[in-house]
């Protein structure tokens, strides 16, 4: 079953499939900070409100997804974009390190941390690309 993008049970799927994602376990293993992905409202796809994935990363892991309101985020590293940006990053055709030097995600957190951990970020992103999801622009 598909799930739209920046719900709990895409949060969840999120999370099961970085769990099983050996290439991730691989590449994230020096990564122990937690990570927020933010989509910034999109009223004409169902996102009245920005709305923020929280990620429980920690040396490969993901020990937890929990969807909340931007403000509410805690994490140390805060990604943002538009949906069009989360959309094509989601499904590959947009690397998120491609994403961040161009502009199209807004970081928040040290850059230079998140440059040296590039290949975590790529394999984490990768992850999206096993969670069947159903993307509210297509029928």
């Amino acid at each position: 079953m598909s799930v739209r993008p920046f719900t709990p049970e895409w949060a969840e799927a999120f999370r099961a499939a970085i769990e099983a994602n050996g290439a991730y376990r691989e590449a994230g293993a020096k990564w122990i900070w937690p990570m927020a992905f933010v989509l910034d409202a999109a009223p004409e796809f169902g996102y009245a409100a920005s709305v923020a994935v929280e990620l429980a990363l920690d040396r490969g892991r993901c020990h937890g997804a929990v969807i909340m309101a931007p403000d509410a985020v805690t994490a140390p590293f805060v990604l943002s974009a538009p949906y069009a940006t989360w959309k094509r990053i989601a499904t590959g055709e947009l690397d998120p390190i491609v994403a961040v030097t161009r502009g199209l995600l807004k970081v928040r957190g040290a850059i230079t941390t998140l440059m040296l951990h590039a290949r975590s970020a790529t394999a984490l992103c990768a992850c999206a690309r096993d969670v069947a999801t159903a993307f509210p622009d297509e029928g």
